[in-house]
């Protein structure tokens, strides 16, 4: 859909119990937080997209983030105003310290730029190394508080995905942390305990939880932080710029021979362990009778492709450039996308809005995404055997352009940005005025006159 037929949606009014408040019929002020602008990974980046969107529905917001990779510009603000530096530095030493995210750094700096003041309603993203869950606990005391868990250290103790460990879901929380000293909580002080303790503290508060996948609602009810599920509202992509093109014309373009399958390998870093792509060489081992193609798509090293031995293949790349997206993911016939942990990534929807079908494991909210045998295919994590065989069964079968018309019908259905958007807006229209209703009714006197 063109970004200006989301601008009617402003004119959608909703109600409570009925009766339409005033509340939803003005624009929304919304400041939509998170670490980072759209280099900071998908999280960032689908705050960054939802930021556009709802100025270009007639709405207003600004994107606040710790640090951005485009600079800070138009809509986009520094979080930590104009003491970007030293915050940074802070953050970094609590963490190293065994306290990440700790101290509300940002919110002094918050305060002073006239946030709460200036916007109805906060919408916060990813936390990690830059954002205090305390800070959302004092603004919303305040104003109403939306947080999309985008991964799991939302209900853990500072892991992005638990790997197996099950401690977060225990009633005394984590501790005896496994990934201790790896990324996110990089200390070797095992504080994971009480860190789990505060976001339970937080999730008492007036804090909304959105999540893209069923299976991220149930990871979070499973860790008995939350005592309402959470909303399920799924990611999206710009549908209209993600779309199938010419394979045949690609495939000339880039010197791959017709008539053979083609797979894509992509992550923004080939040999993250998290992305599984040791099982996709394997599956791919098992695939040779089939000749394929392989166009490998992220940054990876000589190992990686001594691995590839034997295969012909087209490395390109870290690609950031959309154009160039579409066009790697629009001329494999399958993305072999084998992570052993995600919630709704992103590049599984481009993949699919391209024409592609996706092909893995059954990993997080993955199976939400694809349709078994109709946009895809997924095999339990880890069974490469059967993943292999399916692949080959599909290419033998001549399964792969129908899954491809498939995959495509089924992102512009599930996917789009103005479902996205309308799902948003409906939320935020109810806080604001749930919240102006609670104001009204609050006695006046000598504490909040």
């Amino acid at each position: 859909m063109p970004i200006d037929a989301l601008e009617p949606l402003i004119l959608s009014d909703y109600s409570i119990d009925g009766v339409i408040h005033p509340e939803r019929r003005r624009r929304l002020r919304v400041a939509v937080i998170s670490k980072a602008d759209s280099h900071g990974g998908g999280a960032s980046r689908v705050a960054e997209e939802l930021t556009q969107l709802i100025n270009h529905s007639g709405h207003h917001a600004h994107h606040f983030c710790s640090w951005a990779g485009k600079g800070f510009k138009g809509t986009r603000r520094p979080l930590y105003g104009k003491h970007g530096g030293l915050l940074r530095k802070l953050h970094h030493r609590q963490k190293k310290a065994g306290f990440p995210e700790l101290v509300p750094f940002e919110l002094w700096p918050m305060l002073q730029m006239g946030l709460l003041k200036n916007y109805d309603l906060f919408h916060f993203h990813d936390l990690s190394s830059a954002i205090s869950p305390l800070t959302l606990a004092y603004l919303a005391r305040h104003k109403p508080v939306v947080w999309t868990l985008h991964d799991c250290s939302p209900f853990t103790g500072g892991c992005i995905y638990p790997m197996g460990c099950g401690h977060f879901a225990r009633a005394r929380g984590c501790g005896d942390c496994p990934q201790i000293g790896q990324w996110p909580i990089d200390t070797k002080r095992d504080n994971t305990q009480l860190m789990r303790r505060i976001k339970s503290y937080v999730q008492e508060g007036n804090v909304t939880a959105i999540t893209p996948s069923e299976w991220m609602a149930d990871m979070a009810m499973s860790s008995m932080i939350f005592k309402k599920r959470p909303l399920v509202i799924s990611n999206s992509i710009d549908t209209d710029f993600y779309r199938p093109l010419n394979k045949t014309k690609l495939r000339a373009e880039m010197g791959i021979q017709n008539g053979r399958p083609v797979f894509l390998l992509s992550a923004g870093n080939i040999v993250d362990p998290r992305k599984g792509v040791r099982f996709a060489l394997e599956t791919i081992e098992r695939l040779r009778h089939i000749d394929p193609f392989l166009v490998v798509m992220g940054n990876a090293d000589d190992a990686f492709f001594e691995k590839l031995s034997g295969f012909d293949y087209l490395a390109v790349g870290y690609i950031s450039d959309r154009s160039q997206l579409n066009r790697f993911y629009s001329v494999a016939d399958v993305f072999l996308f084998c992570s052993t942990a995600d919630n709704q990534p992103l590049s599984v929807i481009e993949a699919l809005a391209s024409g592609t079908s996706v092909v893995g494991f059954a990993t997080g909210g993955i199976p939400e995404q694809v349709s078994q045998g109709k946009t895809g295919y997924l095999a339990p994590q880890g069974d490469i055997e059967q993943l292999a065989a399916a692949i080959a069964q599909a290419w033998e079968n001549g399964d792969f352009d129908n899954w491809s018309a498939q995959a495509r019908d089924a992102a512009v259905a599930r996917f789009a940005q103005a479902k996205m958007l309308r799902e948003h807006l409906w939320l935020y229209r109810r806080l604001v005025a749930e919240n102006a209703t609670k104001d009204r009714k609050r006695p006046i006197g000598p504490s909040n006159a």
